[in-house]
């Protein structure tokens, strides 16, 4: 029983499934339609989270677990969105992708994309942080327990 907790399910790395998950709520997150309604990116990133995990490692998760590997992913996931998001859209009204204007891509990825320069902006992305935290919390923890509960294998006796 190396490896094993005192309530039998062995201490695994969730990183690959947070990043699976990260990604797929980013994705959807960026999607025209699904960033209006975000309620299927914070679904459906967990599902994809916890699903990779047990089919990785082979193992069960628990409710634990499953909770983590959802508000982490959706946590994850969203911030990148936003991040994105704003250097993209920066991206393209600049118009970055012409050959003079490049010199001013590295700027913008260091930081200048966020529109922080003052502090109404900082708040603003502050309160932005805090609510994703919040429905992260929410809405990801629960969708990993639900994960958990629908992908988990039956014991074999």
């Amino acid at each position: 029983m190396i490896g094993m907790r005192s309530s039998g399910y062995a201490k695994i790395d969730l990183k690959p499934g947070i990043y699976i998950g990260a990604a797929t709520s980013a994705v959807l997150l960026l999607l025209p339609y699904v960033k209006l309604v975000f309620v299927p990116a914070f679904v459906l990133g967990p599902l994809a989270g916890v699903w990779v995990e047990i089919w990785r490692s082979r193992c069960q998760l628990n409710f634990t677990q499953g909770a983590l590997l959802g508000f982490y992913s959706v946590f994850y996931g969203a911030v990148a969105a936003i991040g994105l998001d704003q250097v993209a859209s920066r991206f393209f009204h600049e118009h970055l992708w012409r050959l003079e204007e490049l010199y001013q891509l590295p700027p913008l990825i260091a930081g200048k994309g966020l529109d922080i320069d003052n502090p109404t902006g900082w708040y603003l992305w502050m309160f932005r942080i805090v609510l994703i935290a919040i429905l992260a919390g929410a809405i990801g923890a629960p969708s990993g327990i639900l994960a958990v509960k629908l992908f988990q294998r039956s014991p074999r006796f």
